[in-house]
């Protein structure tokens, strides 16, 4: 079985201007040699990213199930629709695919009891199997006030997926280094914990993490950036990963974020026939990893 664990469903109303703006700017660089302008409302709709296209790209590699993970960036700037209202919108377009695809709830946990109100609803009403963090919005893992917070994720038995790494417009990258989650890895040993993309920039941190802590994992989502332009720092990587910490990443693409400089069927292709690994390794990464991580 192949696992996508980190791809994105969402509608431009869903996500503040902002974000909008950041995600267009491999569009937008494209103004100064092609005859257009990126007006971000008459854009973005066709970048709208539904459970019909998701299950396009799921088709074409092929991969057998996606983990959805919404964010959660309303406190920092609000979006037309609010974040319950796009979760539940998540939650409702995955229903009829559950064998494809595996929704999280997205919420910020500086919301307080009301995130904590979310977590008991989409876990009682669907079943939610994890929530996605995103720690730039404005707060360190590691602080006091996330307590409750992880101590609700602790008891409905969810897996927490954490951004880190790169952060754009007003999100600040300081509060998304790794090494923030050492407190809350030690305290919750029963709650699993995934660092996005390897940990980006401190990938370093995200390595140490997973080779202390059992219930720390990583994905490897964004590592496809390097492709176009330098496929051996992705190989590289990869080798890391194998020879470090080989049971504890799970493969992902970041669908949508990519599909314009390197479509997410080629970087499964890759990660399939490049020799990073042999194949009970590439087996781990591409699904037998993130399996153990859901109890799938």
């Amino acid at each position: 079985m192949i696992i996508d664990s980190h791809v994105h469903l969402w509608l431009r109303d869903h996500l503040p201007n902002n974000m909008v703006r950041a995600y267009l700017e491999p569009l937008q660089m494209l103004k100064d040699v092609m005859d257009w302008e990126v007006d971000i409302d008459k854009v973005w709709p066709e970048y709208g990213v539904t459970v019909s296209k998701l299950l396009e790209m799921l088709a074409a590699g092929p991969v057998d199930m996606a983990v959805a993970l919404p964010i959660d960036f309303n406190l920092v700037e609000q979006a037309r629709i609010g974040v319950e209202e796009y979760n539940s919108w998540i939650f409702e377009s995955c229903a009829p695919y559950p064998d494809k695809i595996i929704p999280f709830i997205g919420v910020d946990p500086q919301r307080g009891e009301s995130a904590l109100k979310m977590l008991d609803r989409f876990t009682s009403r669907y079943n939610a199997r994890g929530v996605k963090l995103y720690p730039s919005t404005g707060w360190y893992p590691n602080e006091e006030r996330m307590r409750s917070f992880y101590e609700r994720v602790d008891d409905l038995g969810l897996t927490i997926v954490t951004h880190a790494g790169a952060a754009w417009t007003s999100l600040e990258e300081k509060f998304s280094e790794p090494r923030y989650w050492a407190e809350v890895l030690d305290r919750y040993p029963d709650t699993n914990i995934v660092i996005a993309h390897l940990g980006g920039k401190w990938r370093s941190q995200a390595f140490e993490l997973c080779q202390k802590y059992p219930n720390c994992y990583a994905d490897c989502s964004a590592l496809q950036g390097w492709l176009p332009s330098d496929p051996d720092t992705a190989l590289s990587r990869l080798r890391e990963i194998a020879e470090k910490i080989p049971d504890k990443v799970s493969f992902g693409t970041d669908f949508p974020l990519f599909e314009l400089s390197y479509v997410s069927s080629m970087w499964l292709d890759f990660v399939k026939q490049q020799p990073w690994a042999d194949e009970a390794t590439k087996a781990k990464l591409l699904g037998e990893n993130m399996r153990r991580v859901l109890g799938l």
